[in-house]
């Protein structure tokens, strides 16, 4: 995900505001409400789900789970919703979006940070279809028991794609619980709207995936999120020809859709943030398409295509 997001809250009238910010999972969260105590229970509840789904911290739960093999292992409550969340919109999304491809994403962050110009074809695509086998049916959820079991050897989930977004959520319902009823939480251009400010919907502007001082939309929330995901701004080289760092879990090669960013506003952040993953790679007719199909959503989406040269704006 990309910060293509750009907050454009309004401070009205002599109502003060409270803004506070700090790190969790490697990613500034940023936290502004008009309650002094909003930002404490926030940082409370990110320290404690960090604990559960920092990929990077080897003592997190999800970083243990990744380190077994064809052995049950104890779920915490939180992971075993998330992983169920993350199987719904595997199976909604049709595969576009799968958690089972972490060695898959893997190699190809590790060929796009090193900006490889890739030569021999034939050894990548022998590699890549070795690890499109990791796969959503080796992964085996035992809700009643409460344990998950990875079923092939040297599979691990990757959770990016979702995880902020249910990290959100539960923030917005602890707040909730200790009588907040206005927020906005921010983590990495992630966002929930929580209630009003000032008796008006937070304002979010997105911004122009090439310009990023440019504003190309601008619309309100209330109780709501909103995720962008995008790829143009991490990239590797084929033939003299640029593809985004968005893999395309189907085939296991980066997705060329002329997709610069696509913005998804829904009720909650873990719908927002998996379905703005998955529709990166799917590409502008089958988004269409999903959205016809799944009105029950409720889901806005935003989509800047390149277009002829040019930008283009779609609001479906």
């Amino acid at each position: 995900m990309y910060r293509l997001l750009l907050l454009l809250f309004f401070l009205l009238g002599c109502q003060k505001i409270y803004k506070d910010s700090f790190v969790s999972c490697g990613t500034l969260v940023r936290i502004v409400s008009p309650y002094k105590n909003a930002a404490k229970i926030s940082g409370e509840e990110f320290r404690r789900l960090e604990k559960i789904f920092n990929l990077y911290d080897p003592n997190s739960e999800l970083a243990q789970l990744n380190s077994t093999y064809n052995i049950p292992f104890s779920a915490s409550f939180e992971l075993m919703e998330c992983i169920k969340e993350a199987e719904k919109i595997y199976k909604l999304t049709g595969g576009f979006f799968d958690i089972s491809k972490a060695r898959l994403y893997k190699f190809w962050k590790g060929v796009i940070k090193e900006r490889k110009k890739i030569e021999d074809f034939t050894a990548l695509k022998e590699t890549v279809e070795e690890l499109k086998k990791d796969s959503f049916s080796d992964i085996l959820i035992d809700e009643t028991h409460k344990k998950i079991t990875l079923r092939r050897k040297g599979l691990k989930l990757d959770l990016g794609g979702i995880a902020k977004g249910y990290i959100i959520d539960k923030v917005v319902e602890r707040l909730k619980k200790e009588g907040i009823e206005s927020a906005l939480i921010d983590v990495g251009g992630d966002i929930f709207c929580l209630g009003k400010y000032k008796n008006r919907k937070w304002r979010i502007g997105i911004r122009d995936p090439q310009d990023k001082n440019k504003i190309i939309f601008a619309f309100s929330l209330t109780n709501q999120a909103v995720a962008t995901s995008g790829g143009y701004e991490q990239y590797f080289e084929f033939k003299k020809k640029k593809y985004s760092h968005l893999i395309n879990p189907l085939t296991g090669f980066p997705q060329d859709n002329k997709i610069l960013s696509v913005t998804v506003a829904a009720e909650k952040a873990t719908l927002a943030d998996s379905l703005a993953t998955a529709f990166s790679v799917m590409g502008y007719e089958k988004i269409k398409e999903f959205i016809r199909k799944h009105r029950e959503l409720k889901i806005e989406v935003f989509l800047v295509l390149m277009e002829k040269g040019r930008e283009k704006l779609y609001h479906f």
